[in-house]
């Protein structure tokens, strides 16, 4: 993932939570927002605890876990451009090239280290860093960025953006979701992959979240898993 994740919002929120969120939203001034939370959960509506996420803010698989507060989990940030994600990483792990359409992000690896890439836009340096134990980078708004744990053990980071809905696009999956023959021109027409071949693609495309990357997994031992997925958070 990752989700990289800790990206977007979680899959499943409960009811009462968005029926709390709608208030909040609704409400005239930072002073409404703030007796609506007083009135439904007194301080403990101000505080947000990572090792007892409340539902929906946690996925788990075997690619790992992603914890996100943000709105829609920790309805203190209605209104506060900020959100708060943990990811933790499977040896091998890779969160695949995506992007943040309203956020900038920032990571500080807590655990492990990461080899990370992103470019900010067409014509921009491509920016490669491999960070270790509280180092950090950022990716601007709207670059494509992807982390890579290439150890035998697990990594985590913590990420920060500056918009309660962050919003996260995958490349490849949204590239591929495209018209057929707009894609296969982008590639560079019926020479280099024909349309026949674009499901086959697609169906083969891996989960967010993936741990496969051959030469790490070979080094570490690891068999490739059927189902190493995060998309709960990322969405569809």
């Amino acid at each position: 993932m990752a989700a990289t994740a800790a990206f977007a919002a979680p899959a499943i929120v409960e009811r009462q939570v968005a029926s709390e969120t709608l208030s909040l939203e609704q409400a005239d001034s930072a002073v409404g927002r703030n007796q609506i939370l007083a009135a439904n959960g007194g301080n403990a509506s101000f505080a947000f605890d990572f090792k007892n996420p409340p539902s929906g803010a946690l996925v788990s698989s075997a690619a790992g876990n992603l914890t996100i507060a943000n709105a829609q989990t920790a309805p203190f940030l209605v209104d506060i451009d900020s959100s708060l994600a943990i990811v933790e990483v499977a040896p091998c792990g890779l969160v695949l090239p995506h992007l943040h359409p309203r956020a900038d992000e920032f990571i500080i690896v807590t655990e492990g280290e990461f080899f990370t890439q992103f470019v900010a836009e067409t014509g921009a340096v491509l920016v490669t860093n491999t960070l270790k134990k509280w180092q950090s980078t950022l990716y601007p708004k709207g670059s494509i960025h992807v982390q890579y744990n290439p150890t035998c053990e697990p990594a985590s980071f913590v990420a920060a953006f500056n918009s309660n809905d962050p919003g996260v696009s995958f490349v490849a999956t949204s590239f591929l979701s495209l018209e057929d023959q707009l894609v296969v021109a982008s590639l560079g027409g019926d020479s280099v992959v024909a349309g026949a071949d674009l499901e086959t693609i697609r169906q083969h495309l891996p989960a967010p979240v993936a741990v496969g990357v051959k030469e790490c997994l070979k080094q570490c031992k690891i068999q490739p898993y059927a189902k190493r997925s995060l998309k709960e958070v990322f969405g569809k």
